[in-house]
This record gives structure tokens, sequence and C-alpha cells, in this order.
């Protein structure tokens, strides 16, 4: 079993595909039990969430997600959208100015929120990215801020950077080549998987399109939507394209083995939170 999956990744992300209704804890074990996880560790995940405020539990015991997770959960969503998530790139940057004093706790969310919409430091106290994001530069502020950015954080646009920065700044500050790699990577996982779903063993093929479809959906989640001219982009679609195929050939295995009265389960969504 990949490493990165543990009770509280499995029953948050389970939680996370049905945000509509809430899922009865035994669902959640029986689930978990293909995982290899004791019902104990499920329900020690379930408590800490709760008292989080990742899921809240209605009167009947049954749990959905709570209000500390629906920004993420919107924005792990939007990777449905491929590369409508983008414009055409003009050359200006989306910046983000941190103040030099705030307690730990508040900068690690900050940063994380930061993370998460591909914002790297390229100054001191500056982070920044390509102002291409399709949503308005007023909803990607209110985004930001509902991921956990400090208040005190100062958002604007900039342009007209001298050669030697703007060139740093393109070529050095986001990972492009481990980009690349991790969607060949992904991609290739998923068609072998894909080619394997229908004839591997049930429980198998319920696992792995857990796993693999999670590790798709984190990948996508968490790209940084680079413009065409900082990184190419044609994988990233493959990628998109692949994984809604993905998603769908999950839903019909999942199907096949619950009731519309039971657990349906996704392969997507799984890690990216």
């Amino acid at each position: 079993m990949a490493g990165s999956v543990t009770p509280r990744s499995v029953v948050l992300n389970l939680v996370r595909v049905a945000p509509k209704r809430a899922l009865p804890i035994g669902q959640l074990l029986k689930v978990g039990e293909l995982f290899g996880f004791k019902g104990n560790a499920l329900r020690v995940a379930v408590t800490r969430l709760t008292a989080e405020g990742l899921l809240e539990s209605d009167e009947r015991g049954s749990y959905r997600l709570g209000p500390s997770a629906a920004p993420i959960h919107a924005h792990v969503e939007d990777w449905r959208k491929g590369e409508a998530r983008m414009r055409p790139w003009k050359g200006e940057w989306l910046v983000v100015a941190l103040g030099a004093k705030v307690e730990r706790s508040t900068r690690r969310t900050s940063l994380a929120a930061l993370a998460r919409l591909g914002l790297c430091e390229g100054l001191p106290w500056l982070w920044l990215r390509p102002d291409n994001l399709a949503q308005p530069f007023a909803e990607t502020i209110e985004r930001l801020r509902g991921l956990g950015l400090e208040e005190a954080a100062q958002p604007f646009r900039a342009r007209d950077f001298d050669a030697q920065l703007d060139h740093r700044v393109r070529t050095q500050l986001w990972p492009t080549r481990s980009l690349q790699q991790g969607y060949e990577r992904t991609l290739r996982n998923l068609e072998r998987s894909l080619g394997q779903l229908e004839t591997m063993p049930r429980e198998t093929a319920l696992v792995q399109s857990f796993l693999l479809g999670g590790e798709a959906i984190r990948v996508l989640a968490t790209d940084p939507l680079l413009p065409e001219a900082i990184m190419p982009a044609d994988t990233r679609r493959e990628l998109t394209a692949m994984m809604l195929r993905y998603d769908a050939a999950g839903h019909r295995l999942w199907r096949s083995v619950a009731t519309r009265a039971e657990l349906e389960v996704l392969p997507g969504g799984r890690n990216a939170g």
C-alpha cells in the first residue's frame, strides 16, 4: 500500500466524494477494511477530523464534510475543468506580499494556501505566479483567503520585471522537469491500470482504482497551471483526459459492488488535501 494512505486520508477522502449526503460510520469502516485498517483506527480518525471541523456528524452517526473542508474540496474538484482553469498569459504576474511578523501556525497555513494556487517565493516576502488563471483576480484572492491566506497579506498584479529577474522567475521558480515527469509517470500508471481493471481480482481493482486515481487527482489539483511560455502543457492535457476516463471506470467498478443505499466510492480526490 502506498505510504501516503492513512486512516485519516481514507476517511476524509471517502466523504469528499459524496459531499451531498452523510455516510454512516459502518460504511466507512467497511471500506477501510479494504486498505487493511482496523475499525478502531478509522474511529480515531473520524473523531479527530470531527474535532478539527473537517467532518460533521448528524444525529444518526453519519458523517459528511465539515465547514473547514469545503474550500479545499472545491479547489480539488476543479481538476475536472482541465485547461479551462487558465486563460492566455499576457506577461503579468499575480503577487502576494507577506508581512515579516506573524504567528508560525498562521504562516504555515498561508504558505499552504499559496502553494495550492502555484505561487512561489520570487523575492523576499513576495510570492508570485503568472497571472493566467481563468477566474477573475478578486475570485482568486477570495479563494486564497478561503484556503487560509493570512488577512495581512497584500495581493497585487505586477509587470515589467527587469530581464534578469524575469528570466530567473520563468526558469528557476517552478520544478518544471519534475512536474513533467510526474505527469508522464501518472499517465502511464493510469493507462496500465485502466487496461487491467476488468481482469484483476475485484478487491485488488477496488483498491488500485482508489489509490491510482487519488494520486492522479493530487497531481492535477496541486499543479501550478503554468502557461506554455514557461512549460509545455501537452502531457498535462493528456493526463486530464485520461483521468476523466479512469474516473468513469472507477464509478462503474464501485457501483458494481454497492447498492444506491450503500457507500459509493470514486477513484478521485484521494490524497490531494
